[in-house]
């Protein structure tokens, strides 16, 4: 039977054991990419997924174990999308250009069901892109999703609910048209 990601954090935190890391970033490392997709990142995601490990093995010590690795994982993942942000100056002016415009054939719902989220996703605000990413893709609870982006869980709740009656709002207008 294998380890919980606490056992293993555990281990990397008591005893620095490498072998341990490298499963945690096994069992993460996609979904921290496609996280980083979600929000908007076009470009960077590997690398921020990369800074994200960094931060977590240089922050292994402050682990409790009594906690979820999964959440406090993604806090780290949201310090670095916000450092990523600062440093990009916002965002990139393509990425901006490309949210304005959202008619790249590959994102269109039309032409590739698979983009269906992304597309829908990239219509919608950081504030409530953040949530639902969080909620739907990541599996994370609304106290989870709270802690992370430090904001009162009913807030969380109300851009959950906003969030997807966007989407759905998004698609029903797409298909009409």
């Amino acid at each position: 039977m294998s380890e919980t990601d606490e056992e293993l954090m555990r281990k990397v935190a008591v005893n620095h054991d490498q072998a341990a890391f490298v499963e945690l970033m096994n069992r993460y490392q996609q979904m921290l990419v496609n996280h980083f997709i979600r929000r908007g990142v076009y470009q960077e995601y590997e690398d921020l997924a990369q800074d994200t490990f960094f931060k977590i093995y240089k922050a292994r010590r402050r682990f409790r174990s009594q906690e979820s690795f999964r959440a406090w994982m993604f806090t780290i993942a949201q310090r670095v999308w916000i450092d990523h942000l600062r440093k990009s100056g916002r965002r990139n002016r393509r990425e901006d250009a490309f949210r304005a415009e959202p008619t790249v054939d590959k994102f269109h719902p039309k032409h590739q069901q698979k983009h269906d989220a992304d597309w829908g996703l990239a219509q919608l605000s950081d504030i409530h892109r953040d949530v639902v990413v969080h909620s739907v893709y990541d599996q994370l609870s609304h106290v989870e999703i709270s802690k992370i982006l430090q904001i009162p869980e009913g807030t969380v709740k109300s851009r959950l609910h906003n969030g997807l009656r966007q989407l759905r709002e998004i698609f029903e207008q797409e298909a009409s048209s």
